[in-house]
């Protein structure tokens, strides 16, 4: 099976009444128009066919007759055919009556691109630009049959106003193209459907298929209502298409009606697809951002997120509890770094209800997101080349700016800001030697030295963090897969922010994600995450660091009961809509779709899958906890038998805002420890106390205090004294 990037491109014909206000034609029923095995004629690509051969009145009596579903390899075409780059297939049907079609639905399952038409109307394609492709002309993208999978490919809703355009009393033909991405492409694939919805009990076609289920009609919603029109315009993965965009949201215990007015915004957008293997599934993911009329970004505030232009909506599609990156990006705002907030919605899209979404807040630069300096094409040298950077380690597109692509060393470093059309070559050149000096240093045998290792080049105190969150959640995409970073000016490198957990909380199989009982980083599919990971893992004072995290997390920061409230409380405000969502998306709950884990086919609810989550989550953990706490119990053993008069090093030295000093007494008696500076100047007295004998350690804070080098001291016992340096750098 083809590996697949940047899928589906539907266009969808509809006009426009009022965006918030269009209600459809009452269907009486449903029933098909033409079946993939009807009777067709379909002409081979070698040559361009006649210029009118889209149209009901050509004679096609040169093409070749035979059933519809024309294509090879898949083991699901009807009417096999020799290798080619394109196929045109012509279907003549009959409409009794056109007055009694309230909308008509197309849908294709085809390999790889396609462009649809009635009657020399265009009212679909996917995946080929051009208004009339001619027939040497290549997919733009590749995209794998569905029906062989055992999935149901796309319906595309053609309204009553492209019915009353297209569709004629009496015949018709539908007249499509088929185009693969190369002429030698191993497998094409063209299974056609027209469905009529009819507004009476009168029945003059054929049924529809048991898969084909009726497009659900929204009315109401207690979640916001998000209404998008992109008024006969194409989505596709770039540029940005024009789009009107109404939400609308009365308010907490209100309800929403689609024909309120949307009175939480009503304006216009851009907005294109996103996502690399979510591209494959039938519910599309989204990113979007809001404009003037003029097409212009226009900063606002949308359902409570803070004001600015760039959002994402979430498709949630193989997550059928709807919430597994609300609950990673909340986790990790509890532990004080920032995430993405969000906001679950319902969406109409062309007037087609899409189910639940989650409306995401993109990572970038912003005061009101990523708080790091926002570079432009001016900071070329000195401090101002610095930062701040944001990057992602995953698999790369063809338009990345990408300043690591070594196997070797994970996936690719895909920068994200300075943005790839405003990226000057001064800065790739920065940011890329910064992190192969990191990456060089981890390769040195000197890698964990406090001064000269990697806490010089990294936020120590972030990758910790990203570790908890990470393996909290058992994230099958943790560490190689949109594993984010960024460098602020004058900053070091940091881990973070979250993002990408659809296969976490054993959602996935991929890399035993399904299994609890297991440090996601240390599991064997590794060759997509970045060697420094298990290098800084197998440190025993950056494992020791994490496992002290852990402990101090789990008694505020992460306790269960603190989490399943949250999860309960975000099951209960979906508890309605959600069952809309899985009445759209039936073919879901209970049913392999990609990577499914054991017991899958039992969780046929919503609240089951909900239940699943949180008994792993509990499972991981208890788990984790046994992990860590029997670490830090042998630790501990060990250093009381080895007990002696100790100062160790500061840690992490250097450091930009705190710093814990650790330190040792065989005996009870008193401690003195304090601060100096370079002209031997106390600064501040950390411990002057009777300590028992054992293991010590005090915070220091130098946030009010100027960079340079310091030094701390400590007398205990009789005569023990011992003076250590340490760095500060603001």
């Amino acid at each position: 099976m083809k590996m697949i990037k940047n899928l589906v491109i539907f266009t969808l014909l509809l006009i426009t009444i009022t965006i918030c206000m269009a209600q459809p034609d009452e269907i009486d029923h449903w029933e098909t128009a033409i079946f993939f095995n009807d009777s067709c004629s379909y002409f081979i690509g070698n040559t361009e066919p006649d210029s009118n051969w889209r149209a009901l009145t050509f004679h096609d009596s040169t093409w070749i007759k035979a059933l519809a579903g024309i294509g090879y390899a898949d083991n699901d075409d009807i009417t096999i055919i020799e290798k080619c780059l394109s196929v045109y297939i012509r279907i003549p049907f009959n409409i009794v009556d056109t007055s009694k079609i309230a909308e008509a639905i197309f849908s294709i399952d085809y390999d790889d691109a396609f462009v649809a038409y009635i009657n020399d109307v265009e009212i679909a394609r996917a995946g080929i630009s051009g208004e009339h492709p001619p027939h040497d002309q290549p997919a733009d993208t590749e995209h794998e049959a569905l029906f062989h999978q055992g999935r149901i490919p796309d319906d595309i809703i053609l309204k009553k106003s492209i019915v009353n355009q297209c569709l004629r009393q009496g015949d018709n033909v539908l007249a499509v193209q088929v185009h693969n991405i190369s002429a030698d492409d191993n497998d094409m694939t063209s299974l056609l459907f027209l469905y009529l919805g009819i507004t009476d009990d009168s029945r003059n076609y054929r049924p529809t298929p048991e898969w084909f289920t009726n497009p659900y009609i929204l009315t109401s919603s207690n979640l916001p209502i998000m209404v998008i029109d992109t008024e006969g315009g194409t989505i596709v993965d770039e540029p940005k298409t024009m789009a009107h965009m109404g939400i609308i949201n009365n308010g907490p215990g209100q309800r929403n009606h689609l024909t309120d007015p949307c009175n939480e915004y009503d304006g216009w957008i851009g907005i294109e697809y996103r996502g690399n293997m979510s591209m494959n599934f039938p519910k599309k993911p989204f990113t979007f951002e809001t404009r003037n009329k003029e097409g212009a970004d226009s900063n606002i505030v949308l359902l409570d997120l803070p004001k600015e232009n760039d959002f994402i909506l979430r498709a949630l599609f193989i997550d059928r509890t709807l919430m597994r990156d609300a609950i990673a990006y909340n986790l990790s705002r509890s532990i004080g770094r920032w995430a993405p907030r969000t906001r679950h919605v319902e969406l109409v899209l062309n007037g087609q209800y899409q189910g639940i979404y989650m409306l995401v807040e993109k990572i970038k630069p912003d005061k009101n997101r990523l708080d790091i300096v926002r570079m432009d094409s001016s900071d070329i040298a000195g401090e101002a080349l610095t930062g701040g950077y944001i990057w992602v380690v995953q698999q790369s597109d063809f338009d990345d700016v990408v300043f690591l692509n070594s196997r070797r060393e994970g996936n690719a470093r895909v920068l994200k800001y300075p943005k790839p059309d405003e990226v000057t070559p001064e800065q790739i050149a920065y940011i890329r030697q910064y992190e192969e000096s990191f990456r060089n240093v981890m390769k040195s045998a000197d890698y964990n030295n406090p001064v000269n290792g990697y806490p010089a080049y990294i936020d120590v105190s972030t990758f910790i963090d990203e570790i908890i969150i990470q393996e909290t959640t058992a994230n099958s995409d943790a560490y190689g897969w949109s594993s984010y970073f960024y460098k602020d000016r004058n900053g070091k490198m940091s881990a973070g922010p979250a993002w990408d957990f659809d296969q976490s909380l054993s959602n996935s199989t991929y890399n035993d994600g399904q299994l609890y009982d297991k440090f996601v980083i240390e599991k064997t599919i590794d060759w997509a995450r970045p060697s420094y990971w298990d290098k800084l893992w197998a440190d025993d004072e950056f494992f020791n660091q994490v496992a002290k995290t852990w402990v101090e997390y789990r008694q505020g920061l992460i306790q269960a009961d603190k989490i399943i409230a949250y999860i309960d409380s975000v099951a209960n405000y979906l508890s309605e809509a959600q069952a809309r969502n899985f009445e759209k998306w039936p073919y879901l709950l209970g049913q392999f779709v990609w990577r499914e884990t054991p017991g899958f086919e039992e969780r046929d609810t919503f609240q089951k899958e909900v239940d699943y989550l949180k008994d792993f989550l509990i499972k991981r953990l208890d788990w984790l906890d046994a992990q860590f706490n029997k670490y830090l119990s042998a630790v501990q053993v060990s250093a009381e038998m080895a007990l002696e008069f100790r100062l160790d090093q500061n840690y992490p030295n250097p450091f930009n805002s705190s710093t814990q000093i650790s330190y040792s007494v065989p005996e009870t008696g008193r401690v003195v420890l304090k601060v100096y500076n370079l002209l031997g100047e106390e600064i501040k007295t950390l411990v002057n106390d009777i300590q028992s004998a054992g293991i010590h350690r005090v915070d220091f804070d130098m946030k009010d205090l100027t960079s340079g080098i310091y030094f701390y001291e400590i007398t205990a016992g009789t005569d023990f004294k011992k003076i250590r340096k340490m760095t500060f750098m603001k």
